[in-house]
């Protein structure tokens, strides 16, 4: 439980409050390259942290990345023509480089100005398929997130994109809750084959009851087929959590009894401050950056099966289920929940389209702000807890004058990972994810 202070310092993103300060200190990813896919295409507008930007491609094929309104009188650069290495406002003229240098003003003749007045522009870095920038003061740049993910090539990443109406917290808490999945993803479960399950008193048959639905792996059980009870080995509802920090933020393991014996089933989530989790089970990353204080953006960062083509991907669905719609229709609509089939035990949540429509059903449902003074936590949300003890020691880091945590001095990102397996029950869960460099807190 937080207090009403302890949450709006955790929620609240905009420019000059403690959370907008401490995320403007990592690289932030802010926009699909898709929507730049080449030299002086159309500009995009950016919203991103509580603020609006303008993003280009240029002549070169070089990003800018820029405050949104000129800085003669205000115009939106959004509204501007991208042409011969530069973006030129619409109302006077003005023209700027990716690297704000004023270029051109038509209706100033002597060039003094121009020298000495820069418009706002921000380093922009390009990598999995994701355009990067780094909105914190000049010098103080972390090392790069190099993902193992981010350098691969252009047609064995696919991103989607869904923007949600409540604050970030609500769906980066959601992130890294392991003990949800086994209950509000049972429909997951069945359509990819783990049969019968409970929850509580209640027994779910786990028949696939969703059948448009795409499912991690790609793999799926038809009604009728027999279960395949290794893709949830546990009936275990109440996973034990085991974290540590790490050099990019922490890492848990949600650890639960397995159905085989001397077995037991584990989920290794890695969290990357402040914004990436890849999650046990998954083959990429979840990403969730504000777009304001009551809206965020859920980004999905996933490799394609080896061998799979964009025709390939089509044919699957996969573009319109992953890959997302146009930028100005991302938004979450979230379908009628079909309350007959929750009634005759068909589905559990009622939600056709996978965890995500899932998740943001349920993240929503708090509210544009949840007011977390109400929560009651228990033993499973343990690593919620640390992922808020980190974020507000960030602040008072950097309140101090010194650097937020987990900024990756010293990390090989690209050996950041997750896991779910079954291991034996003397096994150490660490022994799966070896370059986390993961240290336990001193005993009090």
């Amino acid at each position: 439980m937080l207090t009403e202070e302890e949450n709006e310092a955790l929620c609240r993103v905009g420019p000059g409050t403690p959370m907008g300060k401490v995320l403007r200190r990592y690289w932030t990813p802010a926009f699909q390259l898709g929507d730049l896919p080449e030299p002086d295409c159309p500009p995009i507008r950016v919203t991103v942290l509580g603020e609006n930007f303008v993003a280009f491609r240029d002549t070169q094929g070089r990003l800018g990345f820029l405050d949104e309104l000129c800085c003669h009188r205000g115009a939106s650069l959004a509204l501007g023509r991208v042409e011969d290495c530069g973006i030129r406002c619409l109302y006077h003229g003005w023209k700027y480089a990716v690297d704000g240098t004023i270029m051109e003003t038509p209706n100033l003749g002597p060039a003094t100005f121009r020298e000495r007045v820069k418009h706002g522009a921000y380093p922009v870095r390009e990598a999995g398929g994701l355009g990067w920038v780094y909105l914190g003061p000049p010098g103080t740049e972390p090392p790069f997130p190099n993902f193992a993910w981010a350098s691969a090539a252009a047609d064995e990443v696919v991103v989607s994109e869904i923007i949600m109406d409540c604050n970030w917290m609500q769906a980066q808490e959601g992130s890294i809750d392991s003990s949800h999945v086994g209950i509000l993803h049972l429909d997951t479960l069945a359509t990819m084959g783990s049969g019968p399950r409970s929850v509580g008193s209640f027994d779910f048959a786990g028949e696939p009851w969703d059948l448009d639905m795409q499912v991690p792996g790609g793999g799926r059980r038809e009604p009728g087929q027999p279960p395949r009870p290794a893709v949830w080995p546990s009936a275990d509802n109440a996973p034990r959590i085991e974290l540590e920090n790490t050099p990019f933020g922490f890492h848990y393991a949600a650890i639960r009894d397995a159905t085989e014996p001397g077995k037991k089933f584990v989920r290794v989530t890695a969290f990357v401050m402040p914004y990436t989790a890849l999650i046990g089970g998954a083959n990429g990353a979840v990403i969730v950056v504000p777009r304001d204080d009551y809206s965020c953006s859920t980004i999905g960062v996933f490799r394609l099966p080896p061998g799979t083509d964009t025709a390939t991907a089509a044919r699957r669905g996969i573009d319109k289920a992953v890959w997302g719609p146009e930028p100005e229709n991302r938004k979450l609509r979230l379908p009628k929940q079909d309350r007959e089939a929750m009634a005759a035990g068909l589905s559990f949540a009622g939600f056709r389209g996978g965890n995500r429509v899932q998740d943001g059903a349920v993240q929503m449902s708090s509210g544009p702000m949840y007011d977390r003074a109400k929560e009651h936590l228990v033993p499973a949300d343990l690593a919620i807890i640390r992922l808020r003890r980190l974020f507000a020691d960030s602040i008072r880091l950097l309140e101090a004058g010194h650097d937020p945590v987990g900024r990756g001095e010293g990390c090989d990102f690209t050996q950041v990972t997750a896991a779910s397996q079954l291991i034996d029950v003397g096994q150490d869960w660490r022994d799966l994810v070896p370059g986390h460099l993961g240290s336990k807190e001193p005993a009090n």
